[in-house]
């Protein structure tokens, strides 16, 4: 009885330490070139997509993530966007390994790059 004592009170001790929080494989900084990963363009071909586990921003105002549900690799993302008004953007993003498609408001998916 004493060693399924110990054996439990090991297991709630084991259980709420804090646990690790996983990155998201779309974390990051990613582009359509090399030399947008630098670029603070106003297109999709001059700006860098910037992730991170709440935000996302590419080439306009920043988006805070609101709802996100995946399916396989790839996040499909509702975020709120604010500039001049607030607006609801479906975002996908689909990260595999250092590509990523992105597929912005319902536009054509983009193969993007990990900056590095």
């Amino acid at each position: 009885m004493r060693i399924h004592s110990i054996l439990l009170a090991g297991a709630i001790s084991a259980a709420t330490v804090a646990p690790v929080v996983a990155t998201e494989a779309f974390v990051g900084r990613w582009a359509l070139t090399s030399s947008a990963c630098t670029g603070t363009g106003t297109t999709a071909a001059t700006a860098p997509l910037i992730a991170s586990d709440t935000v996302v921003r590419w080439f306009g105002d920043p988006c805070r993530i609101h709802k996100m549900y995946k399916i396989g690799t790839a996040v499909y993302v509702q975020a709120r966007c604010f500039g001049d008004r607030t607006t609801e953007t479906p975002i996908t993003l689909d990260a595999r390994g250092d590509r990523m498609l992105v597929a912005w408001n319902g536009a054509k998916s983009q193969e993007l790059h990990r900056c590095k």
